[in-house]
């Protein structure tokens, strides 16, 4: 069974622990008469082994029991499970709500307890969890929507650059695993991946024949084509990403010192994720086939981080990098 299941038309299973089997048979009967299905445990250990064999959604659990007390159970369970958790007890000076929510609980609830206040708790919890399940689906639909129109324009890079083609996305892994490396979270992580996809959309607006030119650019035709970061910021500025990730794009070809394009940004003022993306960019660059060199290979991809750490590239970044090919990373096709 997986964490979806519960939006999927299955009955809401409840968990109920307790050690007092008269607080157990009344919980399970008002539950019940809610129409959700219920589960007993007489205490915490009793709950996770019933939860390491069902899925359950909400777990009410009492504080003072033996073996695994309330407080435990609930840290437990948002640690290693997705079920919302109500606390109970009868010892005001147990718990307040303040505390039971500061420990991870949904809501609290004071013994002895009225019929109506238990159902008004145990189905606002409910339908709170639907409602996030369903805004998390949505989130995931508008997710794949986005994911879809940024692969699209990354082939449109791709089809003007046969050359280079599959460049961004191999810039997007490495990038990913730098990130991983040095313990970005999440958010950031999906910045990246995004920014990597799309870090040369500006190409779109190189001719052709300059990208695939099969000697040394000119001077004038690469100062065209540093032109590319600036283009990419310009068409994703407005367009309203969680994450900086236009001003990441704009930002891939700086350098620590100062030196890079456009902008001629140096040190902490480049964003760390754009730190990571420059070097992903150089190291997947250098390795890689171009229309006027065959690829350098990986080991003068690596020289190349190595001698400018802390002149061009962030010295971190260098050291996840050397740490991520060390672990025998390998591009994608």
């Amino acid at each position: 069974m997986t964490e979806n299941e519960i939006t999927s038309g299955k009955k809401i299973s409840v968990l109920v622990v307790d050690d007092e089997k008269s607080i157990l048979k009344l919980i399970q009967r008002l539950v019940r008469q809610e129409g959700y299905d219920c589960l007993i445990a007489s205490n915490g250990l009793e709950a996770i082994t019933v939860m390491e064999e069902t899925v359950v959604d909400v777990v009410i659990t009492d504080i003072a029991m033996p073996k695994m007390d309330g407080i435990e159970l609930t840290k437990q369970i948002k640690e290693n499970y997705s079920a919302d958790v109500i606390m109970m007890t009868g010892y005001f000076k147990d718990l307040s709500y303040e505390n039971a929510v500061t420990k991870g609980a949904k809501d609290f609830i004071q013994k002895p307890f009225s019929t109506k206040e238990f159902q008004i708790r145990l189905n606002r919890v409910i339908k709170e969890r639907e409602t996030n399940q369903e805004l998390k689906k949505s989130l995931e639909r508008m997710n794949e929507i986005v994911d879809g129109v940024i692969n699209s324009l990354s082939l449109t890079v791709d089809a003007r650059d046969p050359y280079t083609a599959g460049h961004q996305k191999r810039v997007a892994q490495l990038a990913i695993e730098i990130a991983r490396s040095m313990g970005l979270g999440k958010t950031q992580i999906s910045s990246i991946r995004m920014a990597g996809i799309l870090h040369d959309l500006g190409k779109i607006a190189i001719p052709a024949e300059i990208l695939s030119k099969p000697s040394m650019l000119s001077d004038i035709e690469f100062r065209l084509i540093k032109t590319h970061p600036q283009v990419g910021y310009d068409i994703l500025k407005n367009i309203n990403f969680p994450t900086p990730v236009a001003r990441i794009v704009h930002q891939h070809h700086e350098r620590m010192d100062g030196s890079g394009y456009p902008l001629g940004l140096a040190g902490d003022d480049i964003l760390p994720e754009a730190r990571i993306l420059m070097v992903a960019d150089v190291v997947e660059a250098m390795f890689s086939h171009r229309p006027y060199r065959p690829g350098l290979g990986m080991d003068k991809a690596l020289a190349e981080i190595k001698k400018n750490r802390g002149k061009f590239y962030d010295p971190d970044v260098v050291d996840a990098c050397l740490k991520t090919m060390a672990e025998n990373f390998k591009f994608d096709g």
